[in-house]
C-alpha cells in the first residue's frame, strides 16, 4: 500500500492487444499500431496528435523534461512537500531544485512566495493533485496563468487526472512554456507495462522528444494501453471503484479518531497523533507497506495507497491496534 498503483487488474483488452502484437517483438516500433495507439490517445485528451507525446512511463517524461530544462539553462523549481521522484530524477542528472513550503496544515500553494521565486530563467513542478498530500493545488485557470507568467516554463503532472477530473491540458494551446504529464499506471491499472505521455504545444513536445532515447516504449506497452483505451468504460469503473474503497477507509479513519486531506487521488495522507515513521515501521512487521517521512513538515503523517476491501481493513486493524498500545 506504498506505491500508488491499482488495486484492480487491467481490462480484459490489454491481454488481447499483447496478444495480438507480442508476435511482433523481434521490431523496434510498428507503424500500425504506433498510429491507432496516438491516434486513440489524441481522442482521449482532445487535442491533436501533434501535441502528444509517448514516453515509456511518465518518470521518464520527467526526465526528459528535466534534461530540456538543463539544455535550456532553466533551474528547476518545485513546492514541497511534492512528489519525491522529480528531486530524485533531478539528482541523477545532475541537477536540483529549489522548493517552496506549502502552506502547512491544509498544504496549499503561497502563491506570494511562488511570485518572488518566479523567474524567466526557472521551470516549476507542479504535480496536481498533490502527491502525497492527495489534495489539488489549485482548481483554476487564474492560477494557471499567474504561474505561466512567472516562470519559463511550468510543468503540470496531472498522474491522477482521472480521479480529480481537472485539467490544464487543453492550455497547451495557448501557451508555448507549459507541459503536461500523464500515466496509464493509475486508473488505466498498468503500472508494470511502463507508459506515460506529454502535452504541450508542437515545437515545445519535438525539443522534448530529443531528449529521450528512439522506440524507448516498448511494443507490447503501447499495445497494453492502446487495449486499455479501447475499455474507457472499464477504467471509469476502476476510478469509481477505488474512490469508494477510499471513502470507505477515510470514515473508518475518522471513527478512529484520525483525519485526512481531502483526497483527489488513489491514496489517502493521514495524520496521525505521533512519528510517521514508527507508524510505518510497526505496520511493515506485519507485512502492510506505507510511505512514512522524515521530514518535519510531514513526519507525523503516512501515505495509504487504495487496495482491496481486505487490505485497507486489515490496514485498519493494525493500525487501530498500534495507536491503542
Amino acid at each position: 500500500m506504498h506505491l500508488n498503483e491499482s488495486p484492480f487488474e487491467p481490462s480484459k483488452l490489454v491481454s488481447t492487444y499483447v496478444s495480438k502484437y507480442v508476435s511482433a517483438l523481434n521490431l523496434y516500433h510498428v507503424d500500425e499500431l504506433e498510429r491507432e495507439f496516438l491516434k486513440k490517445l489524441s481522442n482521449y485528451v482532445k487535442l491533436p496528435e501533434e501535441y502528444v507525446g509517448v514516453f515509456p512511463s511518465s518518470s521518464e517524461a520527467l526526465t526528459s523534461i528535466i534534461r530540456l530544462c538543463k539544455s535550456r539553462g532553466l533551474r528547476l523549481s518545485s513546492v514541497w512537500p511534492s512528489f519525491h521522484g522529480f528531486i530524485e530524477f533531478a539528482q541523477m542528472e545532475g541537477t536540483s531544485v529549489d522548493l517552496i513550503n506549502l502552506i502547512p496544515e491544509f498544504f496549499e500553494l503561497d502563491l506570494a512566495k511562488i511570485a518572488r521565486e518566479g523567474s524567466s530563467s526557472k521551470a516549476l513542478y507542479l504535480s496536481n493533485p498533490n502527491n502525497p498530500t492527495s489534495n489539488m493545488l489549485f482548481q483554476d485557470l487564474e492560477t494557471l496563468e499567474f504561474l505561466i507568467n512567472r516562470f519559463g516554463l511550468v510543468i503540470v503532472d496531472e498522474a491522477y487526472f482521472e480521479f480529480s477530473r481537472f485539467t490544464v491540458a487543453d492550455k497547451v494551446k495557448n501557451y508555448d512554456n507549459l507541459i503536461v504529464v500523464r500515466t496509464f499506471s493509475k486508473a488505466f491499472s498498468l503500472a508494470g507495462a511502463r507508459v506515460g505521455y506529454a502535452v504541450a504545444n508542437p515545437e515545445l513536445l519535438e525539443e522534448l522528444k530529443r531528449c529521450t532515447a528512439l522506440f524507448s516504449t516498448s511494443i507490447t506497452s503501447l499495445a497494453a494501453a492502446l487495449g486499455a483505451l479501447e475499455d474507457l468504460k472499464y477504467m471509469e469503473e476502476v476510478v469509481s471503484k477505488t474512490i469508494e474503497l477510499r471513502e470507505e477507509l477515510r470514515k473508518s479513519l475518522e471513527e478512529i479518531g484520525l483525519s485526512t486531506l481531502d483526497s483527489r487521488t488513489n491514496f489517502l495522507f493521514i495524520k496521525l497523533p505521533t512519528s510517521g515513521r514508527s507508524v510505518a515501521k510497526y505496520l511493515a512487521e506485519r507485512g502492510i507497506k506505507v510511505r512514512s517521512y522524515e521530514d518535519e513538515i510531514i513526519r507525523n503523517y503516512i501515505r495509504v495507497s487504495i487496495s482491496s476491501r481486505e487490505n485497507n481493513l486489515s490496514f485498519l486493524r493494525a493500525l487501530h491496534e498500534y495507536l491503542k498500545r
